[in-house]
């Protein structure tokens, strides 16, 4: 496991992984566990389940190119049904290949296998109830399970909160530029993680627990098509929603873990992608949506929200009812305190 994350951190060839596992089979007297090269240290660590797969999209966007158990069956079509776009690079005159070249492939990454590894951890299988033993009934916000989205979601479903061993989720999503800024051709990387909310505060927005669940490489940023690309982490979520046999290493017993997808953690653009709601013009505020008080500017010709969220201030509160100091096209002592 060493040597794969010391390939995949600093991008070692297979042919120098190779030298080394080599010379650690010369200074190892017991090597008879080590693997004998870096393809057999792959099998080796394939067998975690821990698997990624490469699914090929439409050049436009609009379809997956796989297979699910829920009728979905793409995975032998060369083009889009919908675009009529090809899914392979044309081959060139005088080369030929076994296996075709896709001109568009994202990473998909399973979560149902990560999650059961966390019940198959004697270090962590008791970390996954944490949020039910350290439960205190108080006002006081602590950690996700005081919140009332998550006592509301136990209300609501009662059938998943009976079962402390059943695991929340939290998904986030953005994009960068894994290469330089400067960069004369445009980039966007998008990694959509998911986080268990079952652990204590302090494990579950750390590194180790942030599963990567897809990658969605591009030129582009994937906008309101996002959907498409998430359809196989729906399908794992659909199947965790059902329940999937768990071995529980602590209890030695097999048990129906079932994960529900809670929160969604994202900026502004990213918002407005993964919810549908357009987060641009006059209805951009997700809370006010039909009933802003928002306004174009005439000299800008944009839109502004000045003085549209004082209705959110508490009762008591000074400003609520001060009609004065905020005010449209007048210099008020609010804004020249600002200014």
């Amino acid at each position: 496991m060493k040597l794969l994350a010391w390939k995949s951190n600093w991008n070692v060839p297979n042919q120098c992984l190779d030298f080394i596992t080599k010379m650690l089979l010369n200074v190892t007297p017991m090597n008879e566990n080590l693997p004998k090269s870096y393809y057999n240290g792959k099998k080796l660590v394939s067998k975690l389940g821990l698997e990624a797969k490469r699914i090929d999209y439409c050049v436009k966007g609009c379809m997956l190119f796989y297979d699910n158990e829920y009728g979905k069956n793409d995975g032998g079509l060369f083009q889009c049904k919908y675009c009529n776009k090809l899914r392979y690079h044309a081959p060139k005159a005088g080369k030929h290949r076994n296996k075709p070249i896709p001109i568009k492939s994202m990473f998909s990454f399973p979560i149902i296998s990560r999650l059961k590894r966390l019940f198959a951890s004697m270090e962590r299988v008791d970390q996954m109830t944490w949020h039910y033993d350290n439960r205190k009934d108080s006002d006081v916000l602590r950690r996700p399970c005081d919140g009332q989205a998550w006592k509301h979601f136990d209300r609501v479903h009662a059938d998943f909160a009976v079962e402390p061993r059943n695991v929340r989720l939290s998904l986030c999503s953005d994009g960068f530029n894994p290469y330089i800024q400067a960069s004369a051709k445009p980039y966007s990387c998008w990694p959509v993680i998911v986080t268990p909310y079952n652990l204590p505060h302090e494990m579950c927005m750390s590194k180790p627990y942030m599963f990567l669940s897809c990658l969605i490489p591009g030129q582009r940023n994937p906008k309101t098509s996002i959907d498409v690309y998430l359809q196989p982490l729906i399908d794992d979520l659909k199947k965790l929603w059902s329940g999937v046999e768990t071995y529980d290493i602590s209890r030695k017993e097999n048990f129906t873990m079932r994960a529900t997808l809670m929160w969604t953690i994202n900026d502004f653009p990213a918002y407005g992608m993964l919810s549908g709601w357009g987060t641009q013009g006059k209805f951009a505020c997700p809370y006010c949506m039909e009933h802003t008080k928002a306004f174009r500017l005439h000299n800008g010709r944009k839109n502004s929200w000045f003085d549209s969220h004082r209705r959110f201030l508490p009762h008591d509160h000074t400003f609520r009812r001060n009609k004065i100091a905020f005010k449209k096209d007048k210099l008020n002592w609010v804004g020249h305190h600002l200014s």
